[in-house]
């Protein structure tokens, strides 16, 4: 898996919000939330994300599936999600 980072998409403001129609390893299509991602189009949102949306690309980040990855997805080989970047507090913080 490759996870890249929109952060760098701040200057352009927030992403645009839409759905997709995704189908699913049974064949049902079902509509999904998605974000307008430039150079990669309409991007399906995760779990993670619908849980919490938010279209502020500083806290995002694009998940790519890579072809020799041991898990294949089903429904897209890439998506967007709530970045995980964990911030460290300074130690003047902790008492």
């Amino acid at each position: 898996m490759e996870s890249i980072s929109l952060a760098y998409l701040d200057k352009y403001g927030p992403l645009k919000s839409g759905y997709v129609i995704l189908r699913g390893s049974t064949g049902i299509k079902y509509k999904n939330r998605a974000l307008y991602v430039p150079n990669y189009g309409w991007v399906p949102c995760s779990i993670k994300l619908k849980n919490n949306f938010t279209c502020d690309p500083k806290k995002l980040m694009l998940v790519i599936e890579e072809p020799d990855d041991d898990e294949n997805h089903t429904t897209s080989k890439i998506w967007i999600t709530l970045n995980n970047i964990v911030r460290t507090l300074g130690t003047n913080l902790l008492k």
